[in-house]
């Protein structure tokens, strides 16, 4: 409500190799000329990346958010693929987060200097200051280095694509940035400054373990009444149905969708991951997830961040994913972790939470191999409510990462989707499930926290999840699925649902972690465990499965004396009388005015 989060993440391919070179590899050489091309310089995002550190209020000015163009970007786009194939194109970087002033500052790094005109940059109108020329984060633009050699031809192809190019300086081997306006020198930096002259920030870090904080277990007995209960988790918002929100977007991929956002027999149940084919005459695919799991981290942001991860690759691997080839992407939110005693007191649990959030991204990320292809943080959600008496007070968003991760399949027919295909399919549960309600959604019900968040074990979950890759690469599967927020009790409903099926199942046959007395059956049904799938298989493919899955860990425990396999039971040809209007149970807002 203070200040909101907006994610986006960007997939696409290139070639790679482009002239008989490694198409990642770029550089910037002294001789090489600056050019800018697409869009032209504005006020609009000056600032911007400066604005959207800050908490908003009535004086936050509405210019440093940037004005779009799509259009302008969709030629400049083909322009730059064309030059990109024909060789012409060194070094290719955009003007985002401080315009020019980061693009060029850091490409002039590989050359060790550089010479800009500012006077030579196209505007969008008169006016503008030359720092605000320098800083503008005006949108679609791109800065690119060009060999002399080159330059005719590469403004003959912007011309062809009706794209404004401009030379606006080269880059040098002075070691200055060196930057000028009508002749006159602006500025005349040492480009050692833009590496080292930046002093490590240092910050004070007190992290308090939840039971130090006075956090426990909240005391619930079993429901009376699973029924009404599965009904209304399936309703909350974080669970519900986003169809009426997917639908009003287009979710095709240029005609290459495998596994689309939605799925099931009425194409209204969302998946684990999309899956892409963007080359049509090859059967490679890209598959793609997302994970969100801020909720954690009122607990403890180093779980956060491992569930968070965990999540993200399991879905990957639901829908067929290589677990040896994935790469991720890791996009963080957080609170001010500056320390003031009076406006941010909290400041050093929350500069805690990030160091112990940081620690189990590398953990994870080396555990599982996963190289993280980009990022990016910003360190300052935080916001001010009005309240009924005229005060300000401060929230603070959750700490948050955003996990995003792609994997290549070989064969996109492969693939599978999460909603059984057939009825009398055996149904199983991989991986166990403990007693991990800690910030769950079923708790979130009771507005209570807990103190038992789900914890991922790497080493064993990598044991199970290499054993399912191996049972869809020998297609034992009809379907699978990657179990997530509000538990098994949440997604073997969605799965019934997407199958448009019933369900039987035998809680007591789940492979669980022994504790004493047992679970419940609200910790069985709701708990979050992470390292969870549900899969579905014919018949006839039970002793061959359950051969992959013996590999798997599991309890020392006498009910887990079929391994990793539970809840054998059959999918009903009709569903029962009780059924679960998934598709029409919706937040309880439907206009912004009414959040």
């Amino acid at each position: 409500m203070g200040k909101s989060l907006v994610f986006v993440t960007a997939l696409g391919i290139m070639p790679d190799q482009v002239k008989g070179k490694p198409s990642h590899e770029k550089r910037t050489n002294p001789g090489d000329l600056i050019i800018m091309s697409g869009g032209r310089v504005g006020k609009d995002g000056i600032h911007g990346v400066t604005a959207s550190s800050e908490s908003y209020s009535e004086n936050t000015p509405a210019g440093h958010v940037q004005i779009g163009d799509p259009y302008t970007q969709k030629k400049m786009h083909d322009f730059l693929l064309v030059c990109r194939d024909e060789g012409l194109i060194h070094y290719l970087t955009d003007n985002g987060g401080g315009g020019l002033s980061s693009s060029i500052g850091e490409s002039a790094r590989f050359s060790n200097g550089c010479v800009v005109d500012l006077d030579k940059v196209p505007l969008k109108y008169e006016g503008l200051d030359m720092w605000e020329i320098w800083v503008s984060e005006s949108q679609e633009r791109m800065t690119i280095a060009v060999k002399p050699g080159h330059l005719e031809r590469f403004m003959a192809l912007s011309a062809q694509h009706e794209v404004e190019s401009t030379v606006i300086g080269k880059y040098t081997d002075s070691g200055k940035l060196h930057i000028q306006y009508r002749g006159e020198t602006c500025a005349y930096v040492d480009m050692d400054l833009l590496d080292k002259g930046f002093p490590a920030w240092e910050f004070d870090a007190v992290w308090l373990s939840p039971e130090t904080r006075g956090m426990t277990e909240p005391v619930i007995s079993p429901p009376s009444d699973f029924n009404r209960l599965l009904q209304h988790m399936l309703s909350r918002p974080n669970i519900c149905s986003k169809e009426w929100i997917i639908r009003q977007y287009d979710h095709e991929v240029q005609g290459g969708s495998v596994i689309k956002p939605l799925t099931g027999v009425k194409y209204n149940i969302p998946s684990d991951a999309c899956v892409t084919r963007p080359v049509l005459s090859s059967q490679k695919g890209l598959a793609f997830s997302q994970t969100l799991l801020p909720w954690y981290s009122q607990i403890d942001a180093f779980h956060m961040m491992t569930c968070t991860i965990d999540e993200a690759v399991r879905r990957l691997l639901a829908v067929g994913g290589d677990f040896s080839h994935i790469g991720g992407v890791d996009n963080f939110c957080w609170p001010n972790i500056q320390f003031d005693e009076k406006k941010n007191p909290d400041a050093k649990f929350k500069a805690a939470q990030l160091v112990r959030a940081c620690r189990a991204l590398k953990e994870a990320c080396e555990k599982y191999e996963i190289p993280l292809l980009s990022g990016k943080d910003s360190m300052y959600v935080d916001g001010h409510l009005e309240g009924a008496f005229g005060e300000r007070i401060k929230v603070s968003a959750l700490e948050t990462v955003q996990f995003s991760a792609t994997s290549v399949i070989k064969d996109v027919s492969f693939c599978l989707t999460l909603d059984p295909k057939v009825s009398g399919d055996l149904v199983y549960v991989l991986g166990a499930t403990a007693n991990e309600l800690g910030a769950s959604e079923y708790y979130e019900v009771f507005g209570k926290t807990g103190v038992n968040v789900p914890r991922v074990d790497f080493e064993k979950f990598k044991v199970v999840y290499k054993a399912l890759q191996a049972a869809v690469e020998n297609r034992l599967l009809a379907s699978c699925h990657a179990v997530a927020r509000g538990g098994l009790g949440v997604h073997l409903a969605q799965m019934a649902m997407a199958g448009g099926l019933g369900m039987e199942a035998d809680l007591s046959a789940l492979p669980m972690e022994v504790t004493r007395g047992g679970l419940n059956n609200d910790t069985l049904l709701f708990s979050e465990s992470a390292g969870r799938f549900i899969v579905t298989l014919a018949p006839e493919n039970k002793t061959v499965f359950e051969n992959f899955s013996r590999a798997c860990p599991h309890p020392a425990s006498d009910r887990s004396r079929t391994d990793t396999i539970i809840l054998k039971s059959r999918a009903l040809k009709k569903p029962p009388s009780l059924t679960f209007p998934y598709r029409n149970l919706k937040p309880p807002f439907r206009r912004p005015s009414e959040i």
